[in-house]
């Protein structure tokens, strides 16, 4: 578990918090295999037996006061008794990791009795077919490559959907498909013939040791329907008819009733990786993307700048549902048009699932991306408490998570990986701050899970259009780029300029990286010398950077090579943002985000100078 605060010092008093302006809180990454500081965690058995305050239930830990036969609360200052058992266990500092060290990862015993059934994961494929040839070309490589990366024991479903669901036999010797017609009408609430009834669940889940060679047959059959398809389901002329038919809302929501039937009985997690070509146009859920830019024109708003809202609340209701069955949602999307994702998007932000968005198929890397994605371990069925010493408290809190309905700053997460972020920010519990006493601010963060590990574990990454779940460093990356120069491909010549043309002037390096999170772009400057190999040798310095970007981060980023003066340096210089009009103005900015942080520091020591001197 990592536990980043958004400041190096905690305000003393309100009046503090006011005058900085400054965003007071945490950021929490639950499932990391180190901290902060890349320390792991003390490791050891008997979690259950971890003493808890009496009065608010928090942990015992090494920042607790002890005595020989209790111990006082480090964050409400209770005292607590021990019970014999804890008090002999206790004799023992080096068995009792809670005894010395902040950060102890404990294993809690767990029931036997059962079948172990219920541990098995489950993975479902829902392609979109109302599609192209290349669209189902890039998925079959991404679920072939998926099929590599699950473990043993994993249960597999392939699901299509259009103006019809359709449900694959996987276990047979050849691939069957049933399908399920899905109503046009937007009023009419459901399938005419329920997806358990059309194939029971168990014979679509197909183990994935044995019918693996039956999967990838099964992919190799997928095409997309047919315009004549269309016209016959919808009742129009074969001509008349536009590529779409997408009835997504409906096939999520029958999907999601399908395997809620089975939730803890089967399965403790299910994984939906839904596919999409373009935005729902067929039966209940359908979005309007007609209303993309048409409702800004009027308002002289550039739609390409607007936040759009969400469109319908449809999938922010079916979110629930899916929470509600254990089923974690990932969209990936493969479209360069309109899709509404503000109002998609909620379906994997409530299950605890990621958005992905790909422009085209050209160079789309979700063949890569999926496979590492199931490729590192996982927790589910998680659930994370924030507690803290009596002087503040947590405010909001954000993340790919669902709140406990019964209890205050308990969150439920279906799944998380190690590069899940969730942010909380805080409150002060009175006006009088830190300034009654001088104990110092305490944080106990709690996260109980259940693992899943692959067979190996690879590092790797994931492209999420959402920010919501990123840690601080990657948020930074795609919000003001990183860019570093090179005097030659084996030497740096430094670490960070600002995003305009004049530094690159500045600095006279002839090669420069710049780390946009999704995009790295090395670009090698009009003036640099002939003689500078172009591309970079793979076994330089420069080579060896980007290899580690790549490797220490959520995402697979697009690596693209500029040589300015000859290549189109578009992609680069789009990048250079603090030359461009962001205000809307017609001019660009006087300062930029460097100039900005500047600012900052200097006020923050002008109120640092000011308290000291009162």
């Amino acid at each position: 578990m990592a536990v980043r605060a958004t400041v190096s010092r905690f305000p003393a008093v309100p009046d503090d918090l006011e005058a900085c302006a400054l965003q007071w809180g945490v950021f929490v990454t639950p499932f990391a295999a180190t901290d902060e500081r890349g320390q792991p965690p003390a490791t050891g058995a008997f979690g259950d037996l971890v003493p808890r305050c009496e009065s608010c239930w928090a942990y015992f830990n090494s920042y607790c006061d002890l005595e020989r036969w209790g111990w006082t609360c480090c964050l409400c200052g209770a005292l607590n008794g021990f019970d014999d058992d804890t008090a002999r266990r206790f004799q023992r500092p080096d068995a009792c990791p809670e005894l010395n060290f902040s950060f102890v990862d404990l294993e809690i015993p767990v029931d036997d009795a059962g079948d172990g059934v219920q541990a098995r994961p489950v993975y479902v494929a829902a392609v979109d077919l109302a599609c192209s040839e290349e669209f189902l070309e890039l998925i079959k490589s991404a679920l072939l490559a998926a099929l590599e990366a699950l473990i043993p024991g994993s249960l597999f479903g392939l699901m299509t959907f259009s103006h019809k669901i359709g449900l694959y036999d996987l276990q047979g010797p050849i691939p069957v498909v049933k399908n399920v017609f899905v109503p046009p009408d937007l009023e009419e609430d459901g399938l005419p013939v329920p997806l358990e009834d059309a194939m029971p669940l168990l014979s679509f889940l197909a183990p994935v040791d044995t019918c693996k060679d039956r999967i990838a047959a099964a992919l190799e059959t997928l095409r997309p329907t047919s315009s004549w398809e269309r016209g016959a389901a919808s009742g129009q002329e074969e001509d008349t008819v536009l590529l779409g038919g997408r009835g997504f809302g409906t096939a999520m929501t029958a999907l999601i009733d399908y395997l809620s039937s089975e939730y803890g009985s089967t399965f403790a997690l299910a994984r939906v990786f839904a596919f999409l070509s373009g935005a729902p146009d067929y039966g209940v859920g359908q979005l309007d993307t007609r209303r993309y830019g048409e409702q800004y024109a009027s308002k002289g708003v550039d739609a390409d700048l607007a936040l759009l809202p969400e469109q319908i609340p449809f999938y922010r209701d079916l979110a629930a549902v899916a929470v509600q069955g254990g089923v974690c949602i990932g969209l990936f999307a493969v479209t360069d048009e309109y899709t509404d994702l503000a109002s998609l998007k909620f379906l994997c932000i409530e299950s605890g699932g990621s958005l992905f968005l790909y422009a085209n198929t050209d160079d789309s890397t979700l063949p890569q991306d999926i496979y590492r994605l199931l490729s590192r371990p996982y927790a589910f069925g998680c659930v994370l408490r924030l507690r803290t010493s009596s002087d503040f408290e947590p405010g909001n809190s954000y993340g790919h998570f669902f709140p406990d309905p019964q209890y205050e700053n308990v969150q439920h997460i279906i799944c998380c990986d190690s590069f899940a972020t969730y942010a909380y920010d805080f409150d002060f519990a009175h006006n009088d701050g830190f300034s009654r006493h001088t104990d110092p601010a305490v944080i106990q963060i709690a996260f109980q899970y259940s693992v899943v590990e692959p067979v190996e574990e690879t590092s790797g990454n994931e492209k999420q259009s959402s920010a919501s779940s990123l840690d601080p460093s990657s948020l930074a990356k795609a919000i003001y780029p990183l860019l570093i120069s090179f005097s030659s491909p084996d030497k740096q010549a430094f670490p960070r300029h600002t995003l305009s043309h004049a530094a690159l002037i500045m600095s006279e390096s002839p090669i420069f990286l710049l780390d946009a999170f999704t995009n790295l772009v090395v670009y090698y400057s009009s003036t640099a010398d002939p003689s500078i190999p172009f591309p970079p040798p793979h076994d330089c310095l420069l080579r060896t950077t980007v290899n580690r970007l790549k490797q220490d981060r959520c995402i697979t980023p697009k690596l693209t090579f500029i040589h300015g003066g000859k290549d189109d340096s578009t992609l680069f210089e789009s990048y250079l943002i603090e030359e461009q009009d962001v205000d809307g103005s017609g001019f660009t900015t006087g300062s930029g985000f460097v100039a900005f942080r500047e600012t900052v520091r200097n006020v923050a020591v002008e109120i640092i100078h000011e308290e000291s001197g009162s």
